[in-house]
This record gives C-alpha cells, structure tokens and sequence, in this order.
C-alpha cells in the first residue's frame, strides 16, 4: 500500500504540532513549506493529496484556487480561534440552477 502525501502550508504552532503528530504515520508523507513560493516549488514536483493551512493566516488567496486545477486536492484550513478545521473540497457541478444553488444551501442546513 502507497504512503499518502500531504502538504502543510505556513508557519503557525499549531501546523507545527500538526505535522509533529502526522509524521508518526507510516502511511503519511509529510512536506511542510513556510512561503508560498515553497509551496509552488513542492507542487511543481506533485500535487499532495491534502493540503493543510492555518486559516489564520490569510493565506486563502492562495490556497483556494488550487481546486481549480485539482479538484481531488483535500484542503484542511485549521481555525485556531475557533478551535476546529474547516474542510474544503473540490466538486464540479455541472450546469446549475438558481434552483440547484437554493437546494444545495438548504441541505447544507441539515
């Protein structure tokens, strides 16, 4: 079975603490990158399975835009004011309804 690739994306305590438990996994490999230009340069190389970010950070501008390209891509924002993560992933809708739009909202209620 192959090692599951993840990227951590900033330079908070709490990815540090993050990577620190991911990397007692055998069945992770685990990048870390402080700017986004290291985050460029490790995506050249392959696209990671999850991408893990600290919300806090202000780094969405960058971050969100990669489902565009890859939409298998997992992101995981970790909200540290809030104690929780927030997961986000990439889905394509294909012609949508203002209809489809209400229906995907009201069930994102339940």
């Amino acid at each position: 079975m192959g090692r599951h690739s993840v990227l951590l994306y900033g330079q908070s305590l709490l990815l540090s603490l993050v990577a620190a438990s991911l990397e007692e996994s055998v069945a992770l490999c685990v990048q870390r990158a402080a700017t986004w230009a290291e985050v460029k340069e490790l995506l050249a190389k392959g696209v990671p399975e999850a991408l893990i970010f600290d919300l806090t950070d202000a780094c969405e501008s960058h971050v969100l835009p990669l489902l565009l390209v890859n939409p298998q891509l997992l992101l995981i924002g970790l909200d540290t004011e809030r104690n929780q993560a927030v997961v986000v992933r990439g889905q394509e809708a294909q012609s949508l309804t203002l209809e489809r739009v209400r229906e995907l909202v009201e069930g994102s209620r339940r």
